[in-house]
């Protein structure tokens, strides 16, 4: 039976077979001391391993592979970076391998080491038809175990999006208050309107703001006008004309440039999330303040940081309408607090964390799993399908853990890198 390469690593990295009387293909005993450290970057699969090879230490790396003729095939021989490799690891077959410098290096085969047992749980876990493969077990799994899982997929996603914002934060020449405000937009226009939103972002001066920074109407015109919406207005209302005058001021006087309108997407969306109202929400969240990143490093908890969101001052004019061109009845304009939720989650924590690991400061990062923690789970397909599968979630640090186990492990069956996984395969054959 052909395994897997992934079960070939996890039986070596946890040492599931059978340790005594282990011998290379070539008669040589085998004994390990420590596998080494696994490797997920280019390179020997296990780094610093230390083996007893005939009685005698060595110091090294091994490589493991399902077949022995795969060090060929790969061009390990050619490669100097597997130089120090002492033991070549295989599931089957015999093939001689040499190091670059002509050295030959033993194969140590498995396929007779471990037990038959193992090797059916590995391949029900791996191939079972369940949308979560470990489904069939989890009523056995530890409370620990899971909370493992989740935290650490939660503090993998934190790392990813951090990538995402040092991408951004080269791009825009290290100033953290222009990637803030990409992602506050980004956040704003939900899944449908994000790409118009982050489009729209490009096109603001944070040094114009800061000028307008106490000119609220400005600010309102800058926004709509720069998305396009003021150019596109053919009505009479006077607040909407004045708005057109302002930014008819500001564009001459600044060179300002604008989206067109049709870039906007309004079709099958409540109107309480139409683009028109969230721009007035952003350009009242940025009369309050200019400078969010700031804000967001210097409040304690974030609770304070959602109760000055929750002051900011939307015009009027927005009572009556989700876009300029209908009136509607009086409605609320204020944010609710699902989307202040959205905001802490998408964009203040990870904002946090990422400064906090671009400047090696651990409390910004504890600070911004610390929010998660006390923001409450989301509640989505994701987080309602692990809770009826009995891995529930209680706070948006454990959703977003959730969100991130589902697409990195549990749809791509990276079923032996999960903690999860890794127990029922750990667990006496009888479990």
């Amino acid at each position: 039976m052909r395994i897997p390469e992934e079960l070939l690593h996890f039986i070596w990295r946890f040492q599931l077979f059978r340790p005594f009387h282990l011998q290379t293909s070539c008669g040589k005993s085998v004994e390990v001391i420590s596998p080494g450290r696994y490797n997920v970057d280019a390179g020997p699969d296990f780094l610093f391993s230390e083996l007893l090879i005939d009685k005698q230490r060595w110091y090294g790396h091994v490589e493991l592979h399902v077949e022995s003729k795969e060090w060929m095939l790969h061009r390990h021989h050619q490669d100097p970076a597997y130089n120090s490799v002492i033991l070549h690891v295989v599931w089957t077959g015999d093939s001689s391998c040499y190091l670059s410098d002509g050295t030959w290096i033993p194969n140590l085969i498995l396929n007779n080491q471990v037990e038959e047992g193992l090797l059916g749980k590995a391949m029900d876990l791996l191939h079972n038809g369940n949308w979560l493969a470990c489904a069939y077990r989890m009523k056995h799994i530890p409370m620990h175990v899971k909370l493992q899982a989740i935290q650490r997929s939660a503090v993998e996603r934190l790392e990813s999006k951090t990538m995402q914002i040092m991408t951004l934060l080269e791009r825009y020449n290290g100033d953290w208050e222009r990637v803030t405000l990409s992602l506050i937009a980004g956040s704003f226009g939900f899944k449908v309107n994000k790409q118009a939103f982050l489009d729209w972002s490009e096109l603001i001066s944070l040094r114009i703001l800061s000028k307008i920074s106490d000119k609220p109407l400005q600010i309102q015109a800058m926004f709509f006008g720069q998305a396009g919406y003021l150019n596109a207005y053919k009505g009479k209302d006077s607040s909407v004309l004045n708005l057109k005058n302002e930014y008819h001021f500001l564009k001459h006087s600044n060179g300002l440039s604008e989206m067109t309108s049709f870039q906007w997407k309004f079709l099958r969306m409540r109107p309480y999330n139409f683009p028109t109202l969230k721009m007035a929400q952003l350009a009242g969240l940025y009369s309050l303040h200019i400078n969010w990143f700031s804000r967001i490093l210097n409040v304690y908890a974030i609770e304070d940081l959602k109760q000055e969101i929750r002051d900011i001052v939307i015009p009027t004019f927005w009572r009556r309408h989700y876009h300029f061109e209908k009136c509607t009845d009086d409605h609320n304009t204020a944010l609710t607090e699902a989307f202040l939720d959205i905001l802490a989650i998408n964009c203040f924590a990870p904002l946090l964390f990422a400064y906090g690991k671009h400047i090696r400061q651990a409390n910004y990062m504890d600070k911004a799993m610390e929010w998660l923690e006390r923001i409450a789970a989301e509640d989505n397909v994701i987080s309602r399908n692990y809770r009826k599968a009995g891995l529930p979630s209680y706070s948006a640090m454990e959703s977003q853990g959730l969100i991130h186990l589902q697409s990195n492990y549990c749809d791509v069956k990276r079923c032996l890198s999960c903690p999860i996984g890794a127990y029922i395969l750990q667990q006496p054959l009888s479990f």
